[in-house]
């Protein structure tokens, strides 16, 4: 029983810090407004599939690796936050771009499911401090001697929380209601949208150029 107990605590902990405005709940917003469902959903798959990546490598011990290497964890907070940063202008370039049809053109306007894929999972392999969560809870909540198995519930309920979440929410803003008024207020959105995107991968790059 007190497995049970741990998993749930992980479960809502995790689900609480998914449910966090971020650059994936940004990202989610713009792809679900543009897009067709099923390009939405396999991006919120995408993200947590990442996560799950992420919570594997929590597991395993390469956090361990990471806080010994601190100039491989700076770089790849680096590099994530130049990803975001990039993402943020790009979102501030096309904002009043526009299609045939009144959408917009920030992201391929048929974006495949494969690429839509391929994009939450960049987005969320770009924040190296995720796994630095990961380590937190599951320092509090796993116990060295659980066996394999229940780690691999562990990573399944990261990747449901995570998938659940944003694929849950890309069905509700991919509605034709939706993506109306995303037409209607493209220009500010994608521009608070970018504006976030800068914000968080300068936070990135900050935390990794800095000396404290």
């Amino acid at each position: 029983m007190h497995y049970v107990a741990a998993l749930l605590a992980l479960a809502g902990v995790h689900l609480l810090a998914v449910a966090s405005p971020g650059p994936a709940f940004v990202a989610t917003m713009r792809v679900s407004m543009q897009h067709r469902r099923q390009v939405a959903a396999a991006h919120g798959f995408g993200l947590g599939f990442a996560a799950f990546l992420w919570g594997a490598a929590a597991v395993f011990g390469v956090q361990i690796i990471l806080a010994k290497a601190e100039w491989l964890y700076r770089i790849m907070q680096f590099g994530g936050g130049v990803y975001l940063c990039y993402i943020g202008i790009q979102s501030w370039r096309h904002a009043k771009s526009k299609t045939a049809n009144g959408a917009a053109t920030i992201s391929p306007p048929n974006m495949s499911v494969g690429a839509a894929f391929l994009r939450g999972l960049t987005l969320n392999l770009a924040n190296p401090k995720v796994i630095i969560f990961f380590a937190s809870i599951f320092t509090a909540v796993l116990q060295p001697s659980w066996p394999l198995w229940l780690r691999g519930i562990v990573l399944a309920i990261v990747f449901v929380d995570e998938a659940g979440y944003y694929i849950g929410l890309s069905l509700l803003l991919s509605t034709q209601k939706a993506q109306a008024a995303y037409r209607r207020a493209k220009t500010a959105i994608e521009r608070t949208a970018g504006t976030a995107m800068f914000t968080f991968g300068g936070k990135l790059i900050y935390s990794a150029t800095s000396r404290s």
